[in-house]
């Protein structure tokens, strides 16, 4: 594998712990959606990017033993790309690409989402979510020692 940011070694059987934490993240956005109040919209985004970014991580390691640790977002998705090579399809890359170019803006910039706009990105990362959850129960884990 070609060096990648930074990234460290991860047991591909934690993958499911990460798919969890994404999985209880979008739990959480759908309360939110539920409760329909625009004054939660900016955590629904939060919320949104940081499950896509966990089932990122599960999937990266899942299939290739790594995740990133960079503070660049962006680099959790080249970690992908290496791993997957083509098995990342082109839609997935672009709706994830979408959603970690979020996160600075709504974390660091003090951007207030709209409703509209929260809803977007949680539908993307309930995408990348069902994505990566047929991606973890039919690609044959790597065996790490091997990375």
């Amino acid at each position: 594998m070609a060096r990648l940011d930074r990234t460290k070694r991860v047991d591909p059987a934690q993958a499911d712990s990460y798919a969890e934490l994404g999985r209880r993240l979008l739990h959480a956005g759908r309360a939110i959606v539920e409760r329909g109040d625009p004054r939660h919209a900016s955590a629904l985004a939060i919320l949104s990017v940081h499950a896509a970014i966990a089932f990122t991580d599960a999937v990266a390691i899942h299939a290739g033993g790594r995740k990133s640790t960079s503070p660049d977002h962006e680099a959790a998705l080249r970690v992908l790309r290496a791993v997957l090579g083509p098995r990342l399809p082109q839609r997935f890359e672009r709706v994830l690409q979408r959603v970690i170019a979020e996160k600075d803006r709504l974390e660091y910039q003090g951007y207030l989402a709209t409703m509209g706009e929260a809803a977007s990105l949680f539908e993307r990362a309930g995408q990348v979510a069902a994505w990566a959850e047929e991606l973890l129960t039919s690609v044959r884990r790597t065996d790490a020692r091997r990375s």
